[in-house]
């Protein structure tokens, strides 16, 4: 399910929206533009470690930005491709999870930074340099909430049932190794040696166990002794070693039992699409496209927290180094993460439309416009529409 969402993630396009129309605030977001492609990482690797908030409920990110001085630079505090004298990123570094220490708050509980396990001790990385992901801020609680929680109940069963699953099969084909022993052997009174004896059995039957041992030698079960008139006694040992295996079929059907808990965690990730089908070639194509829709549709969610992180705590920052107004601030927008959902959407409207179901109106240009990512509608074309001018319909197809 991951790599599934980290696929889709790394194909989405990402644009630099001006704040307005004009040749300056286009020019800024072409600064934008040079600002993410001129960092020491690439942007897909950086939507791949913010995607470990999926996991772990929550990412840190601490921005670190450089003078833009020339390529030729050796220091890479100034090293750029473009050399402005501009305040530019120069990477946004993950602050794994693992090497967290603690939260640090403020008096109202506001979060205010993250103190990091370094070899050198406690680092502190205050939240006016971070970009703090989280699945959800429900309850200001740091580290959000982790994807897995809800699937945690059904994997416990399914690993477990794998496990007897295995060690039965295991059961059935090599058998269980059954040893006895003279019982005074066992006896708490046992003689140092007998119980030394004891302890040598049982190394040799793990052994066995854990393909340490080809065979086991034992005694014979008997054994025979001619007493002083010639008399042949057959006597038992003491020892014997043989495998155990189990009697029949078993009564329940694991296979489908594992499937199911599967099924569940699959439910809880809203991806059980990546169940249909399988080796049995069954699921409706259908069924596929709107679940496969459903998980999209969570997915654009995500995209879209981790859009409005990076525009309030990246780009404003940056703006401000700059003695950037806040009127001319570009924002940061993503497409959308299936283009097959929006050709489905285009020739559903299309038919809807030649049918007279739907008439062309300014409503629903604009929709279109922005699922396109196009410009716009302009003043000029707006002034054009009449509220008595007749709404086009397409002309029916022969």
């Amino acid at each position: 399910m991951f790599l599934a969402l980290e696929s889709m993630f790394r194909r989405v396009d990402w644009n630099e929206v001006p704040a307005a129309d004009s040749a300056e605030a286009a020019d800024w977001a072409t600064f934008l533009a040079e600002c993410r492609s001129d960092m020491s990482h690439t942007w897909p690797a950086f939507l791949a470690e913010v995607l470990t908030m999926l996991v772990h409920g929550w990412a840190y990110f601490e921005v670190v930005y450089k003078i833009r001085r020339g390529p030729e630079q050796t220091d890479a505090r100034y090293r750029s491709r473009y050399s402005d004298g501009r305040v530019g990123w120069r990477k946004f570094a993950h602050r794994p999870q693992r090497t967290l220490g603690k939260w640090a708050y403020d008096g109202d509980g506001g979060i205010q930074g993250l103190w990091q396990s370094a070899p050198g001790g406690q680092v502190f990385i205050p939240i006016g340099r971070g970009l703090h992901f989280r699945t959800t801020e429900a309850g200001g609680h740091p580290e959000g909430r982790s994807l897995l929680v809800n699937a945690r109940r059904a994997y416990r069963f399914q690993t477990r049932l794998e496990e007897f699953e295995a060690v039965g099969i295991e059961r059935d084909l090599a058998g269980i190794p059954h040893v006895t022993v003279p019982v005074e052997h066992l006896s708490p009174d046992a003689t140092p040696a007998e119980k030394a004896t004891v302890q040598l059995i049982q190394n040799m039957a793990a052994g066995l166990r854990a393909d340490e041992r080809a065979f086991v030698l034992t005694p014979a079960e008997e054994w025979a002794m001619t007493d002083e008139d010639g008399k042949v006694h057959r006597l038992p040992t003491g020892y014997s070693f043989k495998l155990l295996t189990s009697g029949g079929t078993r009564a329940h059907n694991t296979d489908a039992i594992i499937k199911r808990y599967s099924q569940r965690i699959a439910t809880s990730l809203l991806s059980t699409f990546l169940l249909l089908g399988g080796s049995e070639g069954k699921g409706a194509q259908a069924l596929s496209s709107d679940l496969t829709n459903l998980f999209e549709l969570a997915g654009t969610g995500i995209l879209d927290g981790i859009t409005e992180v990076i525009n309030r705590y990246a780009i404003t920052p940056l703006m401000q180094l700059n003695g950037v107004p806040s009127e001319l601030w570009p924002r940061l927008e993503h497409s959308g993460l299936s283009d097959a959902a929006l050709r489905n959407l285009l020739n559903q409207l299309g038919t809807v439309m030649n049918a007279g179901g739907i008439t062309h109106d300014v409503n629903l240009e604009a929709h279109l416009r922005k699922h396109l990512n196009l410009p716009a509608r302009s003043e000029d074309q707006d002034s054009d529409t009449t509220p008595n001018s007749a709404p086009h319909r397409p002309a029916q197809e022969s």
